[in-house]
């Protein structure tokens, strides 16, 4: 049977921006502690205790590795570019589409091609699966990217944080390539720049 300790680290790796307070200290952990006992174990009083010192020896365990993992990241991200492309659509098939392809994204269930918004009508016709009225964002990073962990979780945080959506996404060696709706492209640029320090 896995220990109360066990349960709140597992609970707090899926929950990045909770174990991200937890590490820095930025949080109150008796507060913390009894909104984890409501979400994971209703019901149960006796929890309360073991989950506060639970949470406070994983913040003594980790002080210092979250800071450096945080510094590594803000690093890649600062050495990076954004660069925006309009008017693309998506579309999904099962094969090659025949029209110049911007970028492409291969599957068991298919293939995702992101092209210039122009042969949507063409696709179409053909039986091919069209998403318009989407921006690809393309962040260029160092090659330092591959070997630092949490640079696109942290993109991808920051984005879902403001309630967007990215709809299709692909990682290209030093690229990360994102497709957003039209209305939320220069909402993603925003916090893009924000995160690369260029705003």
């Amino acid at each position: 049977m896995a220990t109360t300790a066990n349960i709140i680290r597992l609970y707090l790796k899926r929950r990045p921006q909770l174990l991200s307070m937890v590490n820095n200290g930025l949080c109150n952990y008796s507060a913390l502690a009894r909104r984890l006992q409501r979400e994971i174990f209703p019901g149960r009083k006796g929890e309360f205790a073991a989950i506060k010192a639970a949470l406070l020896r994983l913040a003594r365990a980790t002080r210092g590795a979250e800071v450096d993992w945080e510094r590594g990241v803000e690093r890649i991200l600062r050495s990076s570019t954004v660069e925006i492309r309009s008017d693309v659509c998506v579309a999904s098939s099962k094969g090659g589409i025949g029209v110049p392809v911007i970028a492409t994204s291969n599957s068991k269930s298919g293939v995702m091609s992101v092209v210039d918004a122009s042969y949507g009508k063409e696709l179409r016709k053909k039986g091919v699966g069209v998403m318009d009225g989407l921006t690809l964002i393309i962040l260029c990073s160092p090659r330092e990217l591959q070997d630092t962990p949490g640079c696109v979780s942290v993109i991808l945080n920051a984005i879902a944080a403001e309630g967007i959506n990215v709809l299709e996404f692909i990682s290209c060696h030093t690229d990360t390539l994102m497709v957003v709706r039209n209305a939320d492209a220069v909402r993603v640029y925003g916090i893009l720049t924000r995160l690369i320090g260029k705003e």
